[in-house]
């Protein structure tokens, strides 16, 4: 157990120790993505329950990945005012510690396919812990940091844990085709829409998480230090008078509410769209690519809004956006091509919200001093992470067309804005 740190200014060479920052968003960017994992391990399953004796209407499934991000984006507004009130060490033991429950959750409830629909909800509710710790760990992580490394660092953690979306969607597929874990569950049975059988292990998607889960706890209680930044709540609540703190809002909500919503639905989307076109690719089997190619996209674009300000790069993201919305909003494939283009398109997006993450991040770090500049990190996160609850009640209730139209209004809403008062010549807060 390290004691923690008495005197830290990251603005002076003297008092500040790189190591100890880079060593902290490096097990804090560990907890975040196996906290993504957590979090979109139920968009993973959703697309194959019906396959091994569920009984789930579209829009069940549709409202069941959905819950996922209602409890993602209320649990962020909690975590958000946590970091200066535990401190990052225990921060990020307590809250890598608390994905095994969601993750236990599911190893159950994949076993039991006669589990009421109910529980399979209050299943989907715990995993959001997962991307609820998001807020805390990533407002924690800009107190570490000077100024002008702060967009590079965020942009570190928030693209690599963006990571997870991906990376449990990628890894599912892999690791529920085969009975290594066998000892730890039966197979199941899942019946294909081909009309062919096989057995699926289900619970192995995860299992393989939490060996890693609880390794990332220890550690995080070894080497990890909280550095003297305290406030109580009512400290922290000022940012709700600034009206950046607003204008960040919408702009976070939108670059990471379309990334996580449609990475979350994609296989369901993809699915439905492509249904009655015979040969069309396997939404199922390409939903990893586009949170990836988000998260990745986000790491880059960290460095390059550290260089030429966030609010360009966040003015180019908004067109590039609403180019792909509209397209999507007007597109319909009928071909085998046609659905290659739709994903290309979609692929698209999640390049460029993914950029948008970033450039919005960097922003806050320049708009924002270290505390308040957590809080609204938290704060924006918290609201974005309703992306997979709205979307997917968008989807349930209204359709794709709506979905898409909503979104692009709302690039248009933060394209106008961001020129206003950030990307003009005479912008009264140009950042």
């Amino acid at each position: 157990m390290r004691p923690d740190i008495k005197v830290w200014n990251p603005e002076n060479p003297a008092q500040w120790n790189k190591t100890l920052a880079w060593t902290t968003v490096w097990l804090s960017t560990f907890s975040l993505t196996f906290g993504f994992c957590a979090w979109f391990l139920v968009p993973s399953l959703a697309p194959r329950l019906n396959e091994i004796g569920f009984s789930l209407t579209h829009s069940q499934l549709y409202w069941l990945v959905a819950m996922v991000g209602l409890s993602a984006g209320t649990l962020r507004i909690l975590w958000t005012f946590l970091p200066p009130i535990l401190g990052t060490r225990v921060l990020v033991t307590f809250s890598t510690g608390l994905l095994l429950i969601p993750l236990f959750c599911w190893v159950y409830a994949v076993q039991h396919v006669d589990t009421p629909y109910w529980v399979l909800l209050g299943f989907a509710l715990l995993s959001g812990i997962g991307g609820g710790t998001f807020s805390g760990l990533m407002a924690s992580t800009n107190y570490f940091f000077p100024k002008h490394e702060r967009g590079f660092a965020l942009g570190v953690q928030g693209g690599l844990s963006d990571f997870g979306t991906g990376l449990v969607q990628f890894v599912t597929p892999l690791v529920i085709g085969f009975s290594a874990l066998a000892c730890l569950g039966s197979g199941q049975v899942a019946h294909l829409p081909d009309g062919k059988t096989i057995t699926y292990w289900l619970q192995n998607a995860a299992w393989v998480w939490i060996p890693l889960v609880a390794l990332v706890t220890i550690l995080s209680w070894l080497f990890l230090r909280s550095v003297p930044v305290t406030a109580n709540i009512k400290q922290q609540w000022a940012i709700f008078g600034n009206k950046h703190t607003w204008f960040m809002t919408l702009f976070y909500y939108g670059t990471f509410a379309t990334f996580a919503g449609l990475g979350a639905q994609l296989a369901l989307l993809g699915n439905h769209t492509f249904a009655g076109i015979e040969g069309a690719p396997s939404a199922v089997a390409l939903a990893w690519l586009g949170p990836v190619i988000g998260a990745l996209s986000r790491v880059g674009a960290g460095q390059v809004s550290d260089k030429i300000r966030g609010g360009r790069v966040t003015t180019i993201m908004a067109i590039c956006n609403i180019i792909g919305l509209l397209a999507l909003w007007w597109y319909k494939p009928t071909s085998v091509a046609g659905c290659w283009i739709w994903l290309i398109i979609m692929f698209w997006i999640f390049f460029w919200t993914g950029v948008g993450n970033a450039s919005t991040t960097e922003q806050m770090a320049v708009l924002f001093p270290p505390l308040q500049g957590g809080a609204v990190v938290g704060w924006t996160s918290a609201i974005g992470a309703y992306g997979p609850f709205t979307i997917g009640m968008l989807l349930a209730e209204c359709g794709a067309g709506v979905m898409f139209g909503v979104s692009t209004l709302i690039f248009v809403a933060i394209l106008a804005i961001n020129i206003y008062y950030y990307d003009r010549k005479n912008a009264p807060d140009l950042c």
